[in-house]
């Protein structure tokens, strides 16, 4: 298991087979600061097209060394939601934009 610098915000984002919750998840790094990092989970399911929308997306963002693919999911300090109505539960964030995810993670680690 890898240890994560502990500067490092961990955020396990939706699985890969939500769709736009996460390009939104993705392009919510853009607004948190470069310690934030997003693990995707489900990328070896996940349809070739839709990974190229996600690599594109990346790419676009230019965060790539901010997103890791089926890591080690127990180093995640927050999760996003793939829904708004979902139950809450602990460390969770959901948001209807990349924007209102950013800042439910901020307000999430302001918190603790």
């Amino acid at each position: 298991m890898a240890v994560q610098p502990s500067d490092d915000f961990m955020i396990l984002g939706p699985i890969m087979t939500s769709g736009n919750k996460v390009l939104e998840a993705i392009h919510a790094l853009y607004y948190l600061p470069e310690n934030f990092k997003l693990i995707l989970t489900g990328s070896d399911t996940a349809s070739q097209s839709f990974f190229k929308q996600v690599m594109a997306q990346i790419t676009r963002d230019e965060v790539g060394h901010r997103v890791q693919f089926d890591t080690d999911t127990e180093s995640a300090q927050a999760i996003i939601l793939p829904n708004t109505g979902m139950s809450r539960i602990r460390n969770s964030v959901a948001g209807d934009s990349p924007e209102a995810l950013a800042s439910a993670i901020l307000d999430l680690v302001r918190s603790r």
